[in-house]
């Protein structure tokens, strides 16, 4: 069987490369890519550094600020250390693979590379559930308690280790070496075994490893989503009572005043009306207080709701064509009719999935970004609009000179209006 992939392989040199003798030891780029590899080279490369210094930063904010004591930033850690190990050793050596046509990588990565490559997609999408999980039960069961984000976390990855160790089994290595001399010194041959049905096991690893938690977490949002509606009906509600509670009360110590005051040559003034004014607004400015945090509390578990979304929906667009890639290569043969056509579209695929390493540190510093540090932003990018609306008042100031005077030095707002 070795000897035969061996073969299979010289042979596909050969024909790709002409009567020209070519080392095997050395990198051969695959036919298909000769003219565009350069290409994808620099995009890959581009998300490794992105993908890289982003989520290091996003784990240097995390721990300097110590944030890492509430549950759903310490699961953001653990999903910016698992992106950070796809941006920089993953994809590095997942491109090598995917440009060369000879294996010259020896034979632990010929059986550890699909398990690098596996599990720490497997640890971000379990880290996701674990967050959508804790946004569960600090918002639906507020009285429970958190999540324990140190050993779910390390329970995850414990899970994500062992679902990819079936790999090995799929998975052959032949040293050319030993098969064919010594010129062949470190060069192998990489394959999957078709003798045992590795498709079971790729289409479990999608409907459980994928299309579950996804499942999960788009209940546990929808359950989320209904709570803080009713939360915000409630805190309506609540402020409408205190409302009518704070006139009535207003209504009757007015009363109170005008009595005594009409009784004031007398000196008749109601026992303890004083002590119950102070005492009713002590405890309006109490009500109010309490008012006030409950409506910043569910504005910003709104706000935490809304990037949380925002994360999980493009982890898994940007590796869904991967996946499904994944399961239809084993029931479509490849051969020299259209191996160009899957190598190109299988590393397309690839780059969109590692761009999800770059998503997370960019939505997590606009999420983080202070307000006067955003309005800023919103500055710089407003100002090109700014100076064509000026421009378009101009001409319109203009148009309407001889009428406009007066009505240009009145409202603003209906000058913007008209405008």
């Amino acid at each position: 069987m070795e000897k035969a992939y061996s073969e299979m392989l010289m042979a596909a040199i050969d024909s790709e490369n002409g009567t020209m003798p070519t080392d095997p030891r050395k990198p051969i780029i695959r036919t298909a890519l000769r003219y565009v590899y350069p290409l994808f080279i620099l995009i890959h490369v581009i998300v490794v550094l992105v993908g890289t210094v982003g989520n290091f930063g996003m784990m240097v904010v995390v721990t300097r600020r110590r944030l890492y004591h509430d549950p759903m930033y310490f699961f953001l850690g653990n999903l910016a250390l698992s992106d950070f190990i796809k941006a920089a050793m993953v994809l590095p050596l997942t491109l090598s693979h995917l440009l060369l046509q000879n294996w010259i990588f020896g034979s632990f990565l010929c059986y550890f590379l699909p398990m690098l490559h596996s599990f720490p997609i497997h640890a971000s999408i379990l880290t996701y559930m674990m967050i959508a999980v804790d946004r569960y039960r600090s918002i639906v069961h507020p009285m429970r308690s958190r999540v324990p984000a140190g050993l779910c976390t390390i329970a995850l990855w414990v899970v994500a280790v062992c679902v990819v160790l079936p790999y090995a089994v799929y998975i052959k290595y032949a040293d050319l070496g030993h098969i064919l001399g010594p010129q062949f010194e470190g060069v192998g041959v990489c394959w999957v075994n078709q003798q045992r049905d590795i498709e079971e096991y790729l289409r479990a690893m999608f409907v459980v490893l994928y299309c579950l938690p996804l499942a999960v977490i788009a209940f546990l949002y929808i359950r989320v989503s209904v709570e803080l509606k009713a939360f915000e009906g409630t805190a309506a509600m609540s402020m409408r009572i205190d409302e009518n509670v704070q006139s009535l009360s207003e209504s009757s110590y007015q009363s109170r005043v005008t009595w005594s005051t009409s009784l004031t040559d007398n000196r008749i003034e109601p026992e303890g009306a004083s002590n119950e004014s102070n005492h009713g607004k002590a405890f309006d400015r109490f009500a109010q207080a309490v008012e006030t945090e409950d409506e910043i509390d569910i504005r910003k578990e709104k706000r935490t709701k809304k990037y949380m979304i925002i994360m999980i929906c493009l982890f898994a667009l940007c590796w869904c064509p991967i996946n499904i890639l994944g399961l239809v290569t084993h029931f479509v043969w490849e051969d020299e009719d259209n191996t160009g056509h899957y190598d190109i579209t299988y590393l397309t695929f690839t780059f969109i999935g590692f761009l999800s390493t770059c998503i997370n540190p960019l939505l997590f510093a606009t999420w983080r970004m202070s307000d006067s540090t955003r309005d800023r932003l919103k500055g710089y990018f407003r100002f090109s609009n700014r100076r064509r609306d000026s421009s378009h008042s101009e001409i319109s100031r203009a148009g309407r000179e001889p009428y406009s005077d007066n009505f240009m030095s009145g409202n603003p707002d209906r000058q913007k209006c008209y405008v």
